[in-house]
């Protein structure tokens, strides 16, 4: 069975031969693993990430476009602690081997007046689209993350001088949020639609809105200002494409908004950071199991970093077989894995899933 089918099988509810693999690795574990799996350092170029992903066993390959795009990206000869400007008008500093943003455009409330949006037709946008599709997609799922969508490209990227005095715009000022929401959800509708048009199977929209426990703003103020804005979104790229399956993406428990991310169109989700009400794997399941499809799951902020191998092999184990029975399930940490992460521990995570991940599922009895 092709990567590719094996994906795209899981995430219709089907049991492929074994659960689909999405292992997403942060620049440092890239440079660590490439070596190991053959590549030389002239090999090593900026695209090493798409080919090594196979090479570890991934069943789909990703293609990030969206605005957190700049944040981990090599930008020319920029040094550390130099700063630039990307082409949203943010300014960022790098700063060991990130980029952080240090200088958002619509600091002031006017600036919203006059700013210019990026060309989300810019073909340079679509470069490493085309050559993944060229490449891989005989073969491999191709997913292209348009990455911090709505509200997390505003408290991080955009609107004001620093995320506390975004929140309480969304309070204080609700109408200048959503003319802020309006300018973003327009761009990425058509930046998405222009991406599906390049034939891939899988548009991921990611927006973090969850904390810890709960959502980080109030689920009514979530429905009153992003909702309408996420599911226009969705609107313009099922036009495009009614097969295009639409992946949404946020760090901690968003469990509140699940059944209004169904209600907008959105199938599959990820990436299930085990926090608060998401803790509960079985529960999730039984839930929302035959309307939606998960990814992810394996904590990164402790397990990965900190377990044993021997943890981290039962914590995957229980995850398949909460999540994986029936389908509907594609294994992932529950975030990329950063260099935090002994190798000894991907190693684990990645023979436990060959060992339990193989069809048919033994149901967990917990």
């Amino acid at each position: 069975m092709k990567p590719r089918e094996r994906f795209l099988m899981a995430i219709k509810h089907e049991e492929p031969d074994r659960v689909p693999q999405l292992i997403r690795l942060g620049r440092w574990v890239t440079e660590r693993l490439s070596p190991i799996f053959g590549f030389s350092k002239e090999e090593q170029g900026a695209y090493m990430g798409e080919d090594l992903g196979p090479r570890i066993g991934n069943d789909a390959i990703v293609c990030q476009i969206g605005i957190n795009a700049t944040m981990e990206t090599s930008v020319g000869n920029v040094a550390d602690g130099e700063t630039f400007t990307n082409e949203w008008g943010i300014v960022f500093k790098r700063l060991g081997g990130h980029n952080k943003p240090v200088k958002r455009p619509l600091a002031k409330k006017e600036d919203l007046d006059t700013y210019q949006w990026p060309d989300p037709k810019d073909p340079r946008k679509f470069v490493q689209i085309e050559r993944v599709m060229k490449k891989y997609h005989d073969d491999y799922a191709i997913i292209v993350d348009l990455s911090s969508c709505l509200l997390e490209a505003s408290y991080i990227h955009m609107a004001r001088g620093s995320m506390e005095e975004f929140f309480f715009e969304l309070y204080d000022d609700p109408d200048w949020v959503g003319k802020v929401l309006d300018g973003l959800a327009n761009y990425y509708s058509a930046l998405g639609t222009n991406a599906i048009n390049e034939g891939v199977d899988v548009i991921r929209i990611g927006d973090d809105i969850g904390g810890q426990n709960n959502l980080l703003i109030s689920p009514s103020l979530w429905r009153q200002l992003v909702k309408p804005r996420l599911g226009r979104m969705i609107q313009a790229f099922k036009r495009a494409n009614p097969e295009i399956i639409v992946l949404y993406h946020s760090c901690g428990d968003f469990s509140l908004v699940f059944d209004d991310l169904i209600e907008v169109g959105v199938e599959f989700i990820s990436t299930m950071q085990p926090t608060g009400a998401q803790a509960d794997y079985g529960g999730i399941k039984k839930r929302y199991g035959d309307k939606l499809a998960f990814k992810g799951g394996l904590c990164t902020q402790q397990l990965l970093p900190n377990g044993t191998p021997l943890q981290v092999r039962e914590e995957v184990k229980k995850l398949i077989r909460a999540y994986a029975p029936g389908g509907g399930y594609v294994f992932m940490p529950a975030h990329m894995v950063y260099e935090d992460v002994p190798t000894e521990n991907i190693w684990a995570m990645i023979e436990a899933l060959k060992d339990y991940g193989k069809y048919p599922i033994k149901i967990c009895q917990a």
